[in-house]
């Protein structure tokens, strides 16, 4: 991994707007009242940076941290993040005692891995801190709700084990209701269960994004687990009307030259100018995380107005076509998505989804925090 610092002055940058995740924090606080709020930070924060971002959330005193890995909850506690981290992911054995020695909640997914568990807690005399993991409907890891009874004893009886949280993930909470419902219901077929034998966790948490802008309320339990939603997106068109996108893909005109009709752009010549044309190149590609699908097919922002980036987009550079009298020049600010060149509209000329675009901005991208 480089030093993603000799980066810092590179005229192509995420701008991260704090502001902005602090806007969409309260509008899920308002939505989902006095229930805990786990969020969801995995993945470099979707982009927008791990650590600054959980450092955000716990001045704005969220309630837990999620992410995929170990690493990533260990990255956090070398940073002096205090608050709780739960790890949603499958764990490797071999790590077990890196959460147990660092104070990071661990999701319970099978048997076998709570014997485990078990095991390590025991070797360090600690109590391990467990979420238990039930597969309602995505087909990943936990236990299938139907076959929940053996490892809900085992859960419940094994020594250096305490179980705080039980838990699942809805599969399409954005667009199959009636699928949405049914996981719900079979969640709360073994949260019964676990009443009547034991007694429930004080952590129960299923609603994600899309169920928290449908305002499924039966969801929310006694804690949420916003992910993009906290970045400023959802697929809910009338929930994003009250959301801030906190990040601005931008960079400048770097290169600029006017090609005679009939003139190739790019490799493969995939672009041909239909007239004299003013080209210019922009310092970002695919290998910034801008995506090679958008090949004659994205839009920047230059100057206040939208123009077509032509040919393909290269690993390090892309072209975009000003017409014949479009003005623009070497130093000019472009967005490539953002206030005006919407996420949701770059997703769908990618064929990427919004998720994917924000993950994949890489490290050589800077990011500047503004407050």
């Amino acid at each position: 991994m480089f030093n993603s610092n000799l980066f810092e002055n590179r005229p192509t940058r995420a701008e991260i707007y704090l502001s902005n995740l602090e806007n969409n924090i309260s509008v899920i606080k308002n939505i989902v009242g006095s229930r805990k709020i786990l969020g969801i930070v995995k993945a470099n924060a979707y982009g927008h940076g791990l650590v600054e971002i959980s450092q955000k959330l716990e001045e704005l005193k969220l309630d837990y941290l999620g992410v995929a890995y170990i690493e990533e909850a260990l990255w956090l506690r070398e940073k002096g993040i205090k608050i709780p981290i739960l790890v949603l992911g499958a764990i490797d054995n071999n790590q077990i005692s890196l959460f147990l020695q660092n104070d990071i909640d661990i999701t319970g997914s099978s048997i076998e891995k709570l014997e485990n568990i078990s095991i390590a807690a025991q070797k360090l005399n600690v109590k391990a801190r467990v979420h238990l993991k039930i597969d309602t409907g995505m087909g990943r890891i936990g236990v299938q709700w139907d076959r929940k009874e053996q490892f809900l004893k085992k859960a419940f009886s094994l020594p250096n084990i305490e179980i705080v949280g039980i838990f699942s993930h809805f599969a399409d909470s954005y667009d199959n209701p009636s699928f949405t419902d049914l996981q719900l219901e079979r969640f709360n077929t073994v949260l019964e269960y676990v009443k009547k034998y034991f007694s429930l966790p004080p952590l129960i948490h299923l609603a994600n994004s899309g169920a928290i802008s449908r305002g499924l309320e039966e969801s929310f339990f006694t804690m949420v687990r916003p992910g993009i939603m906290m970045y400023g997106y959802s697929l809910n068109k009338d929930f994003q009307k009250i959301l801030k996108p906190a990040m601005q893909f931008k960079t400048k005109v770097l290169y600029f030259k006017v090609l005679q009709k009939g003139s190739p752009v790019g490799y493969a010549n995939t672009y041909i100018t239909k007239s004299q044309e003013r080209i210019i190149t922009l310092p970002v590609g695919y290998a910034d995380g801008y995506p090679r699908s958008l090949s004659n097919r994205g839009i920047i922002l230059l100057n206040g107005k939208k123009y077509p980036v032509i040919g393909r987009i290269c690993m390090d550079q892309c072209m975009a076509s000003l017409g014949i009298d479009g003005e623009g020049y070497v130093g000019d600010e472009v967005e490539l998505w953002g206030d005006r060149i919407s996420l949701h509209d770059v997703s769908k000329r990618s064929e990427r989804s919004m998720w994917d675009l924000l993950s994949n901005v890489t490290e050589r991208v800077p990011r500047k925090y503004i407050k």
